[in-house]
């Protein structure tokens, strides 16, 4: 459900745009939804999959990206509410 969307959202803001997606510029090929971030620059995105972590690091940095973020690196664990960020 995260991946459609994703999938729609970014269907959305590009025709809003008339832009093309980031996926559409950049990752046709990947196997999974790609969310710009930002200015819909490409600089920085979201990518959901269900690929392997290792498929996806290696996906991008054939890309030329080698800064990967994973997603338990950026999220906090055991957030229950927007009060326990100092947790």
């Amino acid at each position: 459900n995260f991946m459609l969307l994703i999938a729609e959202h970014e269907k959305i803001v590009s025709m809003f745009l008339q832009n093309e997606t980031v996926k559409q510029k950049y990752f046709s090929d990947f196997r999974g939804e790609i969310k710009s971030l930002g200015a819909w620059g490409g600089d920085f995105v979201l990518a959901a999959t269900n690929m392997h972590p290792s498929s996806v690091e290696i996906y991008f940095k054939d890309k030329g990206f080698s800064t990967i973020l994973k997603y338990n690196e950026i999220v906090k664990d055991r957030i229950k509410r927007v009060g326990d960020f100092n947790k």
